[in-house]
């Protein structure tokens, strides 16, 4: 055991400068969610080069790489695209450049979700080259669209290519503790329609952002009031986009919307967290409604999904969370901490609605995943990997994967 965790860790080492590069290459590459074809190519190329037996793009645009044949089926994920970079201004670096500087890769999307996209491509190389998947089939998956919809590229992979893991992990920022839940989160969009009149007799008239912007301040004392859980903390809300028709600078507009996140925790109740914001509304003629998402990957497929995610979290005597433990023992020599994520993450589906047991572990910090300070240590990248190609020979015997339910 001891010798094949000295040859994991070294395989790891030896991958070390590669990997960094590679992150770099992908940090090169503009990634917004729908627009991922270019990185998809590379990491594709990435996945061959390094010796995959099995690469392909799926029908949605997810691109899966597989090593071995057994029975268990283990699943590393990592989404390959980005929000916007935004005001370009504000950034201290080219948010494309993948800056080097004091044992750190600077760079937009470095923590979310480049640099856990790099280790899981490079694990999976280590996995190969030490023959660690023996018992196990093991995917590792670029995963697209996650910035605009967590979870739907597993809508994709579960339910149309019907590729269905005992086990997940992501491996989205957690500051190398081990993730094992986060919140929920609900997304509604609530529009007022106004009466639009000359803006020089706006009394005529209805002005729908002065009746919206009521509702904002009422979402704002609601925060205050919501539920907290022991473990997953607080609910919230929040406003994040205000719209408006805009006729001109000289009339008040037809009507005018918000986008309001909800962060649900288990106290919540779906009728609940509906009627609150219905209530915030009362007195007006405001329309309230869930996002539904629809639009096409990159590849012309079209998943349309609620942005209804359920709050999920894994037992601390679950055998994929006993595994990963024993596997952050194997690398590190010392006990893991045990964390949960603020931010959301596509296990809000493959757990919260598929429910395959999904832990989460990775490189950087969830608090860099921003224009200001975006980074990874490569030092956790090497970390990262040895981890990752450890847990296959951790894992527990499993039964044949069964159908999970319809959804």
């Amino acid at each position: 055991m001891d010798e094949m965790r000295d040859r994991i860790v070294a395989a790891a080492k030896r991958h070390r400068t590669r990997c960094a590069e590679f992150l770099r290459e992908l940090i090169a590459i503009p990634s917004t969610s729908r627009n991922e074809e270019e990185i998809a190519v590379l990491v594709r190329k990435e996945m061959i080069k390094l010796g995959y037996p099995s690469v392909d793009v799926d029908r949605f645009g997810n691109v899966v790489g597989r090593i071995g044949n057994g029975r268990t089926r283990l699943l590393f994920d990592a989404h390959m695209d980005t929000g916007d970079v935004g005001d370009r201004s504000l950034w201290r670096f080219d948010p494309f450049r993948g800056d080097f500087k004091g044992g750190k890769i600077f760079g937009h999307g470095a923590a979310n979700n480049k640099g856990g996209l790099a280790a899981i491509v490079h694990a999976g190389a280590i996995i190969k080259e030490l023959d660690l998947a023996s018992d196990c089939s093991v995917f590792i998956v670029g995963s697209i669209q996650s910035e605009d919809c967590e979870g739907l590229s597993y809508k994709a992979l579960f339910d149309v290519e019907k590729l269905y893991p005992h086990f997940m992990v992501l491996s989205m920022p957690t500051g190398m503790r081990i993730c094992r839940g986060q919140r929920g989160r609900m997304e509604f969009r609530v529009t007022l329609r106004g009466q639009p009149v000359h803006a020089s007799n706006p009394e005529k008239g209805f002005n729908s952002i002065y009746g919206i912007s009521k509702i904002i301040q009422g979402v704002q004392e609601l925060n205050d009031k919501l539920a907290k859980d022991k473990i997953l903390g607080k609910a919230s809300v929040a406003v994040t986009h205000v719209e408006s028709d805009y006729n001109g600078p000289n009339n008040l507009p037809e009507s005018c919307h918000i986008v309001i996140d909800r962060r649900v925790v288990p106290k919540d109740s779906e009728k609940r967290i509906v009627s609150q914001i219905k209530e915030l509304c009362k007195g007006t003629r405001a329309k309230v409604e869930v996002v539904e998402y629809d639009k096409a990957s990159y590849r012309g497929l079209r998943l349309p999904m609620a942005k209804n995610f359920p709050p999920w979290l894994l037992d601390t005597d679950h055998p994929l969370l006993e595994a990963m433990e024993d596997a952050y023992r194997s690398v590190y020599k010392k006990k893991a901490t045990l964390d949960i994520w603020t931010m959301s993450t596509a296990g809000v589906y493959t757990m919260g609605i598929a429910e395959v047991p999904t832990i989460g572990f990775g490189p950087s910090e969830e608090s860099f995943s921003g224009p200001v300070n975006d980074h990874v240590r490569i030092d956790d990248l090497e970390k990262s990997m040895a981890v990752y190609a450890s847990l296959p020979g951790s894992l527990p015997d499993v039964e044949p994967i069964k159908i999970p339910r319809q959804r």
